[in-house]
This record gives C-alpha cells, structure tokens and sequence, in this order.
C-alpha cells in the first residue's frame, strides 16, 4: 500500500534534504518500508511517497528530522499532511500538484527537483506511476499545467490498467480543478 507525507510552507524548509543526502536517506526509508521510495526535496514543498503495509510515518518523520539535522517538534502541525492508502495519497497529491501550478515560480522549481528525483531512480514504480497518471490527467480538458517532467520531457512511461484506472479515479472525483 503506498502512503504519502507532505510538508509545506516553513517546515518544508527546516526538512529540506540537499540532493546529497536524499539518497541515503532513500535506502534507510527502503529498509523500514516495504518497497520503493520517491522523494521530491524543495526548500517549499517536500512529498515523500512510501510504500508499506502499515502508515509508518511516525518513524518516517523522526528520522526524516535527523536527517534534516532539525527537531521535530518544531515542525508546525498545518504544514504536515499524512495520506494512508494510494488512491487517498494520489488523489491529494495532484489535488496539490494542480493548486501549486498556479504559482509559476514555485511549480518549476518543483518541476526541477521532480525531474531530478525522477532522473536518478527511472526505474522507481512510485516515480513511474506518478508520470503515468500526471501524463493522463493532463489530457483531461479543465488541467491547465505542464506535465511534472517539464513540457520538453520526452520520457513517456506505458500506462498500466492500475495507473489508468487510477487516474480516472482522481477525474471522475473532480480533484483535478487548479
């Protein structure tokens, strides 16, 4: 079951990992979850995909903190948000994706740090599934917004029965309005 944390605004900064760091922190996430890890690290925004059979983002965030080389109780509570279960954590997640494309200069800075997550793990199923649903809503006619890879990407992952059927989900619960 894939699981989603997301913090924004001024904790997003004191949890910010340097792309030095994002791979360490990746393995160490692999060995306590049950799978894949994708990580989008800005100094704004940061969404930590993870999948698990169980939310673990108790033990995520303490050691995302130490990672961070901050303290955990000074990450304030409304710029935390937790999603159990993949369709939840895909659903909020491009509820979000399409609400920040409204400020250009912050989603081509996510963009970026998409691009560069997505680069150094091609083959990561989150990161994979992220594209192919991204790439399916965008055909949808009421989502006005370049493609999470950038509009000159040329990366055109297969779309799987499981990422159409979830992005029609996400569609058909009128999620995708930015």
């Amino acid at each position: 079951m894939i699981h989603l944390i997301t913090i924004t605004g001024p904790s997003a900064r004191k949890l910010y990992l340097e792309e030095s760091q994002t791979s360490d922190f990746k393995s160490l996430m692999r060995t306590i979850t049950s799978g894949r890890v994708m990580i989008v690290s800005t100094k704004f925004r940061s969404d930590l995909f993870y999948s698990a059979e169980k939310p673990k983002h108790d033990t995520i965030l303490k050691l995302w903190a130490f990672y961070a080389k901050t303290e955990l109780p000074t990450i304030l509570n409304h710029d935390l948000q937790t999603y159990i279960g993949r369709e939840n954590s895909f659903t909020r997640y491009f509820q979000s994706i399409n609400k920040l494309a409204s400020n250009w200069h912050f989603y081509h800075l996510y963009q970026k740090s998409f691009f560069q997550t997505f680069n150094n793990d091609q083959q990561n199923p989150v990161a994979l599934v992220v594209i192919g649903c991204d790439q399916h809503l965008l055909k949808h006619q009421n989502i006005n917004r370049e493609p999470l890879l950038g509009s000159k990407s040329q990366i055109s992952p297969t779309l799987t029965e499981d990422t159409f059927t979830l992005a029609m989900h996400i569609i058909n619960s009128e999620t995708h309005a930015n």
